[in-house]
């Protein structure tokens, strides 16, 4: 189904703010293979642009294409994976008539390859979206992160360094909490499974 006119302008404007991160999101999740992550970023576009007429709310399209950003890049690597099994099995084959295992079987074998190319996904993505909410913080919550989460400061310390009273201290570090928890919700949707 065609996007009408209206569809077609918030397509634009979605493409005109999202593309390059999620580019860069790929790009990061498929090990810096840039060629890789601009055919899955046009991939997920084209989906979104499919799918247009469907979406109902475009302010909430970040998790989207985020979570289909991550479905892709698995999907890619996947792929990938079958391409080198076409040339892996007939060597691990090779070595199994000179009845010896061959460090090609463990690559060979399909589970040992996915659990490790998702494992590497995972974590390419949670050290980028780590570092995606950590540029989205601004003053005192830079602060309040670095005193009462990574430092682990008592919430007295906490308010002392900052200046301000122990109340105000708690209820900075539970907005601080909730914030976090929903960029990491938005930023990693697909990684929560």
């Amino acid at each position: 189904m065609e996007p009408n006119a209206e569809q077609e302008s918030a397509f634009n404007g979605i493409v005109n703010r999202y593309y390059g991160k999620i580019l860069k999101f790929c790009c990061y999740t498929l090990g810096g293979d840039k060629s890789a992550a601009e055919d899955c970023t046009q991939d997920i576009f084209l989906i979104l642009y499919e799918n247009m007429g469907r979406l109902r709310d475009y302010d909430k399209i970040g998790g989207w294409l985020y979570k289909t950003a991550g479905n892709i890049s698995k999907q890619y690597i996947a792929s990938r994976r079958k391409e080198r099994e076409k040339f892996v099995a007939p060597a691990a084959g090779f070595a199994a008539l000179e009845h010896e295992e061959s460090p090609l079987d463990s690559i060979a074998d399909e589970k040992s390859i996915k659990s490790e190319e998702e494992r590497i996904v995972e974590e390419r993505t949670i050290t980028w979206a780590a570092g995606e909410i950590k540029k989205r913080l601004k003053g005192d919550d830079e602060h309040v992160l670095e005193f009462a989460f990574r430092q682990r400061q008592p919430l007295k310390e906490v308010a002392a360094r900052l200046g301000i009273s122990l109340g105000a201290a708690k209820s900075r570090v539970s907005r601080l909490r909730q914030k976090i928890s929903a960029l990491a919700r938005e930023l990693l949707a697909d990684y929560q499974n």
